[in-house]
């Protein structure tokens, strides 16, 4: 399971050109976080390191603007593609 989740959040969360935060809806509906922010922190806990990275320097504007403009929800894609690494 753990390597389920992983590989998901690989391939579903990521950095949009904009320099949003990706994240499914599909995690918003089945986390059982209060809140938009313990729903990030968990996300950003859970990725792999070099995507993590990418996701704290996004989210360091966090002082600067508001939390839900850094991040942007978006709708489920039940397509699920396997990550192939040499």
């Amino acid at each position: 399971m753990e390597a389920a989740k992983r590989d998901y959040l690989q391939a579903a969360v990521g950095v949009s050109k904009s320099n949003k935060l990706i994240i499914p809806k599909l995690l918003e509906w089945y986390q059982l976080a209060k809140d938009l922010e313990s729903l990030v922190d968990w996300v950003c806990l859970h990725l792999p390191e070099e995507l993590r990275k990418e996701a704290l320097i996004c989210l360091q504007r966090k002082g600067r603007q508001p939390l839900p403009e850094l991040v942007e929800m978006v709708p489920c894609d039940f397509t699920f593609r396997y990550l192939l690494f040499p």
